[in-house]
């Protein structure tokens, strides 16, 4: 019988597991303690397969189901292929200089929303691929658009004449169930089913950009990952759980659906000689699926892991790294007498050789604490780092401290430093070649230098504390970074502290840019610094790298902001009333913000740009829902190609002259 899918759309929250909150994103882990050999081992057959998802079936819950249905490509053409790329001079062909993705490891792209190659740019916004002749602005125009029925266009790459498309499909249907001996081809009514999402990968040739053609399809089954582009190999990341593997009302109700993989409208099982698993104390709650696909060949390597839930992805240029968080707290959650590995938080490892497009599973590794975020991750001369964050200010007896370990080629560990900034968390961490940035909070923002020149003994050697606190820390050169985070005035309704050295919530206001020195690594300085709008003032930036658009040799510096300001009337009543009247801003601005950054002169506002009108700001303003949502007339995105700044947002695109900020021309998408 063929399979159809769905969008799995589930996240597990977990939260009140004392007196405070917790959430978060729950591994059902630990199984009973025993001797594990970590070995890699295939499956025989689908029937051990099924065996092995029966045994830890008897170990966990099983989740619900989701399906989905096929999918069609429709692409809108423009009447009249785009005319020539480059001008010439001379003779030659030259290109304008032009931004890229703001990634984490050079060489490695990342996908993201919004590409540029110079004289296109390819533009993700309301489940549309937009092909735009960006360059030179005279000429700019949409010239195709490429949409997939029933697919959730995520986002892309570009690599010369190919664009490769990532997002996952959606619908519903039935599954099979065995009825005591018997099959039926419905479920029991009144039990709601789910069933399996696919990731979808397609490439297009655009060679005509007026007319871009696919050439490779791919889906597979699980929910989209991640992805990374080194040099002519794509690797894809996708994930489903096992729950949508084994598919069980009890012993005797279940069926078995094999994983599939799709090329070009042609379905074959994954083999159980491609389906890895690995002898550990961890409960195989999803199956990883990794393809290889070289653009230049469209040749395809595909393996799959029975990991567990793999929550942030790593990748240097040789190998992939996937982290979840495990937390001890499963036998509570779940009623259950399994006893975990450790009593305390860890974070498990997966590294996964991808070196010139094979798929290698290569070690497993443990440390404690949890993570931020990828940039807590990173590979340097074969060793791996790693900074986490271990327990909790909530529960009594504990407190939070921070670490960094460093692992060798086989996860195994080689050094530590332990318990930083007892009490505060990690809220942003940089590794920059023999150094690491780290910044915790908690009522003031130390900013820690690292050095990691001896893997073997890794030391702290600096430490500066100043107001406020960084979520995103990105290079300037070797002996600066920048940081972008928030000010905090720990004076703010102090009285109203309910965790001992923690701040009240009103006392972090506006957004915070700040330029440290880092030359001497002993002692930190934050040279510069300016502060945004006040408190509600926010960036996707803090959350999202690729938001970040800096160029030292332009002296650029460009952030979408959402400008929350508290006028002088309510400031005065604020204090008047000895802090008992409400200070809170209100939404007036939503837009790119424009720096001049340089060592000499430090952060020198230009000017800001917005897609949107006055009436459109005044009618968010008076919408209270805008506090919590967005717009589509939100810019995203930024970026530059020679002496225009181009802002994306799902609306439009608007082109401004770089050097005086004044409008050129836009697109409109919508």
């Amino acid at each position: 019988m063929d399979k159809k899918k769905t969008q799995l759309t589930g996240i597990l929250i977990v939260s009140m597991l004392t007196c405070a909150s917790l959430v978060a994103v729950i591994t059902l882990s630990p199984l009973d303690k025993g001797t594990y050999t970590y070995k890699l081992n295939t499956f025989q057959s689908y029937d051990e397969l099924l065996s092995f998802l029966q045994k830890r079936y008897e170990n966990g819950a099983n989740q619900g189901r989701f399906t989905s249905g096929g999918y069609n490509i429709a692409i809108e053409k423009s009447a009249q292929a785009p005319t020539a790329d480059a001008t010439t001079l001379g003779g030659e062909t030259t290109l304008p200089s032009y931004s890229t993705t703001n990634v984490q490891v050079a060489g490695v792209d990342e996908p993201d929303i919004v590409k540029t190659d110079g004289t296109y740019l390819y533009v993700v916004a309301n489940q549309t691929v937009y092909i735009i002749k960006a360059y030179p602005v005279t000429e700019a125009t949409i010239l195709s658009k490429i949409t997939i029925t029933n697919v959730t266009i995520s986002n892309i790459f570009i690599r010369g004449d190919r664009l490769v498309v990532f997002g996952d499909t959606g619908g519903f249907y039935a599954y099979p169930l065995l009825e005591g001996d018997v099959k039926t081809d419905m479920i029991r009514p009144g039990i709601l089913w789910g069933g399996v999402s696919q990731t979808v990968i397609n490439v297009y040739d655009l060679s005509n950009r007026a007319d871009p053609t696919l050439v490779k399809e791919i889906r597979i089954d699980g929910g989209y990952f991640d992805a990374r582009l080194i040099d002519e190999y794509v690797y894809v990341v996708s994930a489903e759980y096992t729950s949508d593997i084994y598919y069980t009302l009890d012993e005797k109700n279940y069926t078995l659906n094999v994983p599939q993989i799709c090329v070009d409208n042609v379905s074959q099982n994954i083999s159980t000689d491609d389906m890895y698993y690995v002898d550990v104390p961890e409960l195989s709650d999803s199956m990883t699926h990794v393809i290889s696909l070289n653009l230049d060949t469209n040749d395809i390597v595909e393996k799959s892991f029975m990991l567990g839930s793999s929550q942030t992805m790593y990748v240097s240029k040789d190998n992939i790294f996937l982290a979840s968080a495990h937390y001890p707290y499963y036998p509570m959650l779940y009623k259950t007498n399994s006893a975990s590995t450790s009593d305390k938080e860890t974070t498990i490892l997966h590294k996964i050789s991808i070196h010139t497009g094979n798929v290698t599973y290569i070690a497993q590794g443990e440390v404690p604490g949890h993570i931020l975020n990828q940039f807590s991750m990173d590979e340097h001369n074969g060793f791996f780092r790693i900074a986490t964050t271990s327990g909790n200010n909530w529960e009594e007896g504990s407190q939070t401290s921070n670490n960094i370990y460093i692992l060798d080629e086989t996860l195994n560990q080689v050094s530590k430093v332990e318990n930083i900034a007892p009490g505060e968390s990690i809220y942003a961490a940089r590794f920059l070649g023999d150094r690491a940035y780290l910044v915790t909070f908690v009522q003031v923002d130390p900013l820690f230098t690292v050095d990691l020149s001896d893997p073997y003994n890794p030391r702290i050697l600096g430490e500066l504390k100043i107001p406020g606190y960084s979520e995103y820390i990105h290079p300037y050169d070797e002996t600066h970074i920048i940081g972008i985070g928030k000010e905090v005035d720990p004076s703010i309704d102090a009285n109203k502290v309910h965790t001992p050295g923690a701040i009240y919530y009103t006392a972090i206001l506006g957004l915070k840019l700040a330029l440290f020195d880092v030359s001497d690594i002993e002692n930190p300085i934050e040279e510069y610094k300016i502060v945004i709008g006040d408190r509600g003032t926010d960036s996707p930036a803090l959350y999202d790298h690729k938001a970040f658009l800096f160029d030292r040799e332009k002296e650029l510096l460009i952030i979408p902001v959402s400008l929350y300001e508290i006028s002088q009337e309510i400031k005065d009543r604020y204090a008047a009333s000895n802090g008992t009247e409400e200070l809170s801003g209100e939404f007036t601005f939503q837009g790119a913000y424009v720096y001049r950054l340089s060592l000499e002169n430090g952060f020198e506002y230009k000017g800001r740009i917005t897609h949107q009108t006055v009436e459109e700001i005044q009618q968010q303003t008076n919408d209270y829902y805008w506090y919590w949502g967005s717009s589509s007339t939100d810019i995203t995105r930024t970026l530059f190609i020679g002496d225009v700044i181009y802002t994306i947002s799902d609306s439009m695109v608007k082109m401004n002259n770089l050097e005086d900020l004044s409008d050129i021309a836009s697109i409109d998408l919508i």
